[in-house]
């Protein structure tokens, strides 16, 4: 008869918590991935709604101004002005800041035609200036019947 060692059931049991402890290693590692990439979805998802909602509002007056970089700062204020370049600086929960403590800029750059008011806006993370979205903003000028007909 063979005798049956009673240290070759611990070594087996051994090489059992050596798998699940790899495999409990592995899923935990696939879930801060997981995690980690819901977060940054998250910040980009709030990033895009205020773009959205800043793009909403600067073409709404952009239709609804003069066309100059003056007018324009009257109706949404604190822009900085050069020239036709405007710009916004907002912190990271986008509440309008200095240019020091900014983590966003928004950049207005207006364009003179004479039958559109036309303007280049750009959103930038401002402690890097890499672009984040940029859209042409173009509205034709009508002219309204009252104006033609005394001419």
């Amino acid at each position: 008869m063979k005798k049956i060692s009673a240290h070759s059931k611990t070594s087996l049991f051994l090489m059992e918590m050596i798998f699940v402890l790899l495999f409990l290693a592995l899923s935990s590692a696939a879930c801060i991935r997981i995690f980690a990439a819901a977060k940054n979805n998250h910040i980009q998802a709030q990033e895009w709604r205020h773009i959205q909602t800043l793009t909403t509002s600067v073409g709404e007056i952009l239709e609804d101004s003069d066309g100059t970089a003056k007018s324009f700062v009257s109706l949404f204020p604190d822009g900085q002005i050069q020239d036709n370049l405007i710009e916004w600086y907002y912190d990271s929960s986008w509440q309008l800041c200095s240019d020091s403590q900014a983590s966003y800029k928004m950049e207005l750059t207006l364009h003179e035609t004479a039958n559109s008011r036309q303007g280049t806006l750009t959103f930038y993370h401002a402690t890097n200036d890499i672009q984040i979205y940029t859209i042409d903003l173009v509205f034709p000028i009508i002219e309204n019947s009252d104006k033609e007909a005394s001419s």
